[in-house]
């Protein structure tokens, strides 16, 4: 029993210590023109005591465009991804790190005129083989292994 109690103990002071607590924001230009490129930025927040790191590939688009009201305006089967090349980024400990590009990925769904909808994004960490695991230990890279996701802010179609 005592066995039982201290292993439990131990693995709540284990999740507790090393928990990955990131949150995310993905902002859009607020007037978008569907027929052209887009400014888009992921924010993340690490509110943690410690460096985190991610590998920026797996930043994510979701599979909706929802309404201002939260009713699904189309849903795709596959995921934009965020097109950065970093291969790993730090995000540092109690900060906000931004993640800046241009991208063209309203021009597959139906859009009606001034009515507002927002995007939801997530990070879903990539699956690692031991050598990748080891390898990045030896570097003191210490990967998210938590999937997190957040939504964008309101955006409406002002050309499409």
């Amino acid at each position: 029993m005592n066995r039982f109690i201290i292993s439990v103990v131990l693995i709540l002071i284990s999740s507790i210590c090393f928990s990955q607590d990131l949150k995310m924001e993905l902002e859009i230009e607020t007037c978008i023109d569907t027929s052209s490129q887009n400014n888009v930025t992921f924010i993340i927040e690490n509110l943690t005591d410690s460096d985190i790191w991610i590998n920026p590939l797996y930043l994510t688009f979701s599979f909706g465009i929802y309404s201002e009201d939260g009713n699904i305006v189309s849903r795709k089967t596959t995921r934009h991804l965020s097109g950065l090349k970093s291969e790993y980024l730090k995000v540092d400990k109690k900060s906000k790190k931004e993640l800046k590009w241009t991208a063209d990925f309203f021009d597959n769904y139906q859009f009606e005129l001034n009515k507002e909808y927002y995007l939801e994004c997530g990070y879903e960490p990539p699956y690692l083989r031991r050598k990748e695991k080891r390898k990045l230990k030896e570097s003191n890279i210490f990967l998210s292994e938590n999937r997190f996701d957040g939504k964008s802010n309101l955006f409406r179609i002002c050309k499409i």
